[in-house]
């Protein structure tokens, strides 16, 4: 009987050491090495004729806010994106953080295109506000690049490509957007 309780714990253990290597320890977000995946999955997962959306937000001068109040203010500010993107019912379990200050969100279902950009006008109104943080008040904003599916691509790879180029652009322009791949 003690081995099959060992074994059972040993599985346990493996199981929580997996859930917390997926999880980005400072947001609590899964993490870069699930996107892909998650987006496969989900791939896989949706009807013909669905749409899905892959939308990469990316902070205007984040390197701003490490240089003038310190990386710890940096990371407090990454925690209170993390609970602000999580806390959009439509976000709530499909946003990552992919690194740095670029998240990742991964949406289908029934979702339109006014859906998505109805989230990032409400994305860009809480940017306009001031972030509160220990050492002050910052103010930034986010570069939305957005990927649809199946028109912007077929597998993750395609989709994040797709959707980084058009952050990109948005960027480039001076920041503070959203731009879909269909508009490049």
């Amino acid at each position: 009987m003690g081995k099959v309780c060992d074994i059972d714990a040993q599985k346990k253990k493996e199981r929580e050491l997996q859930e917390k290597s997926q999880r980005d320890s400072l947001t609590g977000l899964l993490n870069h090495s699930t996107i892909k995946q998650q987006i496969t999955h989900r791939l896989q997962k949706m009807k013909r004729g669905q749409v899905g959306y892959l939308i990469v937000l990316d902070v205007d001068s984040f390197k701003k806010i490490n240089d003038t109040f310190g990386h710890e203010a940096g990371d407090e500010f990454l925690v209170q994106l993390g609970q602000f993107f999580s806390g959009i019912p439509l976000l709530h379990d499909a946003i990552y953080r992919n690194g740095g200050d670029e998240f990742i969100a991964i949406i289908d279902g029934d979702k339109t295109e006014a859906n998505i950009r109805n989230l990032a006008s409400f994305i860009h109104r809480r940017f306009a506000q001031p972030w509160r943080l220990k050492r002050g008040e910052v103010f930034c904003n986010v570069s939305i690049g957005v990927a649809r599916y199946p028109e912007d691509g077929r597998t993750a790879e395609e989709l994040l490509l797709k959707a980084d180029q058009a952050m990109y652009k948005v960027k480039k322009a001076g920041g503070k957007g959203v731009l879909f791949g269909y508009e490049l």
